[in-house]
């Protein structure tokens, strides 16, 4: 029963990694990019999505580690944990890139 807890509470995790890129102007919420008033760029999301998905699979890792040891992987389960991360952001990335334009903010 604590273990359902645990992935739920990770899932919900990874998805606000996922759309932390999207949703804000700066670089890991500390570092400006952009000069007020002005965007980050694309590239700077993109990086900065990428080591969240670093840092949410070496946190699941972790998890597994502690629950009962680490299964051995193979490279589709990091093409489909991509993908399922990628989704994740597509939340932030409609509202960082789409949904903005129409609300004027």
């Amino acid at each position: 029963m604590i273990a359902d807890s645990i992935v739920i509470s990770y899932l919900i995790g990874l998805f606000v990694l996922a759309n932390l890129p999207f949703v804000n102007q700066r670089l890991f919420l500390v570092i400006r990019v952009a000069e007020p008033g002005r965007q980050k760029s694309f590239w700077w999301r993109i990086v900065e999505w990428l080591i969240y998905f670093v840092l949410g699979m070496s946190a699941g890792l972790y998890i597994e580690y502690t629950i009962g040891g680490i299964e051995p992987k193979g490279w589709e389960f990091w093409a489909i944990s991509s993908c399922i991360f990628a989704v994740f952001s597509v939340v932030g990335f409609i509202w960082q890139y789409q949904l903005r334009k129409h609300l004027q903010i």
